[in-house]
């Protein structure tokens, strides 16, 4: 197709897109209003008709709300970042939409029951394995379940006290991020979570995101797998790519 022939971007869509970046990048905070519909287009140097139909995507697309006499604000539960999981962290918090503000974990140390399969994962034999559970919570209710599987030469490799409940999870949490040397995340969908006695993640719609996540290190082994769960209605995964 020639250039001639390629169809120019709306407006409306110039608008919305420079308006998100602004929203990506923190000048417009979460929670924070935004500037008037006449400041706005006299800003962007548009209409205030091209303007209100940029917000309006804004709105749909869930980033902005409108509080009647008041103006448009940045939705509260929306955790916008200005990069997805192209960067190494922890991928409930970069995919899950909600505020977590509380995690219950809990790990067993086992014997491994199938040591064909835990070398095909892992590259090695293996004769016991750490099994760490993470339920994620907003405003105590489950928004994310994490189920995190490693050999025990990883909690020897990167000093875990297993003994210490709150030093594991602080790893897994935060440190292991900065440790390793790359990972892969394989995205699914299933109508299924791992059961629980004494927690229940729930979907409106019966659907879940799953991310299934190895961690590497610089020889290429696996040293942990996670499988994480996100309600289909509460997850956001973002990939953001550029041509070089």
């Amino acid at each position: 197709m020639s250039v001639e022939n390629k169809k120019k971007t709306p407006l409306y869509v110039e608008v919305y897109e420079k308006l998100l970046k602004l929203i990506n990048e923190g000048v417009y905070p979460i929670g924070n209003k935004l500037p008037s519909e006449q400041e706005l287009s006299k800003m962007m140097n548009v209409s205030r008709m091209t303007l209100r139909q940029a917000l309006g995507f804004l709105k749909e697309d869930g980033y902005i709300e409108t509080i009647h006499g008041q103006g448009n604000f940045i939705k509260q539960n929306v955790n916008v970042r200005s990069v997805g999981l192209e960067k190494i962290d922890n991928t409930v918090f970069q995919c899950c939409t909600e505020m977590i503000d509380d995690i219950d974990a809990y790990f067993e140390v086992s014997f491994s029951d199938d040591s064909d399969y835990i070398k095909k994962i892992f590259n090695r034999d293996s004769a016991v394995i750490i099994r760490f559970n993470r339920w994620y919570k907003c405003k105590n209710k489950i928004v994310a379940h994490a189920f995190t599987m490693f050999p025990s030469e990883t909690a020897s490799q990167y000093q875990m006290n297993l003994n210490d409940h709150h030093s594991v999870l602080k790893i897994l949490e935060e440190d292991i991020h900065m440790l390793i040397h790359s990972s892969t995340i394989e995205i699914k969908f299933t109508e299924s979570v791992p059961p629980s006695a004494h927690y229940e993640l729930r979907s409106n719609n019966n659907l879940f995101v799953l991310l299934i996540e190895n961690l590497y290190d610089s020889m290429g082994n696996v040293l942990l797998k996670n499988k994480i769960y996100i309600p289909n209605e509460l997850s956001s995964v973002k990939i953001n790519r550029i041509n070089k």
